[in-house]
């Protein structure tokens, strides 16, 4: 992969991990006595997060990818670059610590949504989306989400910027049809619920990155790519049986 993209991208995923990690440390202390605290199953707990939270970062990252790929090299580390560059790290990072702060915050009211059969899911997100609205002070806890955003570019900014020079631009398409392709096979690969097919409900949902999970269990379960993945792979096992037998 480009250095030049590797690099720009480094200090999103360090942040974006990082942040997981300690959400899920929170969870597991704060849950301390229903947790399985075996070595084993802990490595296996971070192993599945970091490989998720991966695919999540990959999936959610996409549009900067798109704006390095098709960044000219008169155009980079100027001003405009550093705004946009800036502006990116900020949004993104707030929504990732939206996200954990969230999951902590509102714990009970996301374990009631999970128990939700799908077909009544979205009308129970939006009753409970409607009973945080009104118990919660939002508007305080989104300005203090905000401010830690912009404290962490601030601080990380010269991080975001890298003197590699960016490639030819035929080079920096191949490297995107690369990066493409490694979300495509993680979307078709990945399971969470398979990852995830432990006794233990608690190291399960702490091990879960929250975006993931979403994007798991209704774009991949109600796409029709994975519901012809899935046909075709019932066929075969059933193929495979009758030989079998």
């Amino acid at each position: 992969m480009n250095s030049f993209l590797v690099r720009r991208l480094t200090i999103f995923l360090i942040c974006f991990i990082g942040i997981e990690l300690l959400a899920a440390l929170y969870l597991a202390i704060d849950n301390f006595d229903n947790v399985d605290w075996t070595f084993k199953t802990i490595v296996q707990d971070i192993g599945v997060l970091q490989l998720t939270s991966l695919v999540s970062f990959l999936v959610m990252i996409f549009p900067y990818v798109m704006y390095l790929t098709l960044l000219p090299k008169k155009y980079q580390n100027n001003k405009y670059d550093k705004f946009i560059t800036y502006a990116v790290f900020t949004i993104f990072m707030f929504l990732n610590i939206l996200e954990n702060v969230s999951s902590i915050i509102f714990w009970g009211e996301f374990d009631i949504l999970k128990n939700t059969v799908q077909e009544k899911y979205f009308e129970k997100a939006r009753q409970i989306l409607l009973e945080i609205y009104e118990e919660y002070p939002l508007a305080q806890l989104l300005s203090i989400i905000l401010i830690s955003s912009l404290l962490l570019c601030l601080l990380l900014r010269k991080f975001l910027l890298t003197k590699i020079e960016t490639p030819a631009f035929g080079r920096r398409i191949f490297h995107f049809i690369l990066y493409i392709a490694v979300c495509f096979f993680a979307f078709m690969n990945i399971d969470i619920e398979k990852l995830n097919n432990r006794t233990n409900s608690y190291n399960s949902r702490i091990s879960e990155e929250r975006t993931y999970s979403l994007f798991n269990g209704f774009v991949k379960k109600n796409s029709r790519l994975m519901l012809l993945r899935n046909r075709i792979k019932n066929s075969y096992i059933q193929e495979h049986n009758i030989h079998d037998n």
